[in-house]
């Protein structure tokens, strides 16, 4: 039971939970490092055979997922909160304390000053406003007390980081992401979720000299078993909230449209972005990929074209067709033209980034109170003369609070020699 108690002490100890915040902090900074979801082949390039295996062994490329990582950030949790738990009942005996006048008159006071006549005015020049008349050790006294949530500043402040952290945790272990990418008007399904997303629009904002001042993509998500449908537009830096999901603008690239033609007639088109594969239907097997496109080859624009037999490449290579080129199929044709700009969106979902928002609040306001709201009582004692003696206490800022003090007391006196 001793034991027991001494590693719940240990826990509970702020020497810990320091330990465990900055190892919890490299890790996050090693996970956002390491690429996360990477096979071993990916990391071996990245980085030698022995390292790779190494990240694998222990999660790294899945850090946020992992158990340790899990089992970590509970243990933060779970020693701030034992931490903040075992003062609550100091900082209620605290609190209590300072607005109890024979306790908070019983301390050691930070200044003081005898002969003064009328303690009233220095109250209010220090800003007590709420004054108890009371007695000490028989005589008249004045007391008054403010700033006491000063106290609960760190603890709040506690609080705040354990829900930053356990937000950013749940989120990370949670976290939904995915990629969707297209052309104005195209409907493209959102993976692992129920919504489609239509492409409304696509605008590239350019500035007097040429160059590219935003992206912006007009979208329509949909529910189609619902019926549910949110419009909105993203941009870079400026992302769209619809359907709980928030869509990102992170890229554009070039796209052409793809005209099918059979013995010179025309009877279907499609768009195609560089990296996207077409298959070809009356010819089972052949696909066609979109290795790229320039915009200056040789003097004029130009694709670059990848053929696929049953997913092998074909020897045909890489062939350019200038704008308007036309890949002869035999009684087929395929026309590529019009080379235009796709957009891709990110799409992320956070579940539990209201935590970490409170967590932030929270953790502001317990700084502000632990700097700024400094628990500050100020008392006056009447002796056998009729003269008070001020007295003045405060938890932090001791020279900039006796400097207030002196101030409030010499203004009072300066009143009366100039009577």
């Amino acid at each position: 039971m001793e034991i027991l108690k001494k590693i719940c002490k240990f826990i509970a100890s702020m020497k810990f939970a320091i330990i465990l915040l900055i190892v919890v902090a490299v890790v996050c900074m090693i996970g956002s490092l390491v690429p996360q979801g990477a096979l071993f082949e990916q990391a071996r390039d990245s980085y030698s055979e022995r390292t790779a295996a190494f990240i694998l062994a222990f999660h790294l490329d899945d850090v946020f997922h992992s158990w340790w990582f899990v089992a970590l950030v509970s243990l933060l949790c779970l020693s701030v909160l034992l931490c903040n738990l075992t003062r609550v009942k100091a900082l209620i005996l605290s609190t209590k304390n300072a607005a109890n006048p024979a306790h908070a008159m019983s301390e050691t006071p930070t200044a003081s000053r005898e002969g003064v006549a009328d303690p009233e005015p220095v109250f209010r020049r220090m800003h007590f406003y709420r004054t108890v008349k009371t007695t000490a050790d028989g005589r008249d006294a004045v007391f008054a007390c403010r700033n006491r949530l000063g106290f609960w500043g760190a603890w709040v402040c506690h609080i705040g980081i354990v829900l930053i952290v356990l937000g950013y945790a749940l989120g990370q272990m949670t976290l939904f992401s995915t990629e969707v990418y297209g052309t104005p008007g195209q409907t493209k399904p959102i993976e692992g979720t129920p919504y489609e997303m239509t492409i409304d629009d696509f605008t590239i904002e350019r500035t007097e000299t040429g160059f590219i001042k935003q992206y912006t993509t007009a979208l329509t998500v949909t529910n189609p078993k619902t019926g549910e449908r949110q419009s909105g537009t993203s941009g870079v830096n400026h992302p769209a909230v619809l359907g709980g999901m928030k869509f990102y603008q992170t890229a554009s690239g070039d796209a052409v449209r793809v005209t099918i033609s059979e013995n010179g007639v025309p009877f279907e088109s499609a768009d195609l972005c560089v990296g996207e594969e077409l298959t070809v239907d009356f010819l089972p097997g052949l696909s066609l990929f979109l290795n790229g496109y320039e915009p200056d080859h040789g003097g004029s624009p130009a694709y670059q074209i990848l053929f696929f037999y049953n997913g092998q490449h074909m020897d045909v290579g890489k062939s350019y067709f200038a704008p308007h080129g036309t890949i002869d199929l035999g009684q087929y044709a395929l026309t590529l033209s019009d080379p235009f700009n796709y957009t891709l969106l990110r799409v992320k979902k956070d579940s539990f980034a209201w935590l970490v928002l409170i967590g932030a609040i929270l953790t502001a306001l317990g700084l502000f109170c632990a700097l700024y709201v400094v628990p500050e009582t100020l008392w006056a004692v009447r002796d056998e003369t009729g003269a008070w003696t001020v007295f003045g206490k405060s938890r932090k800022l001791a020279p900039l609070f006796t400097e207030q003090f002196d101030r409030a007391i010499a203004g009072r006196r300066g009143k009366e020699a100039a009577k």
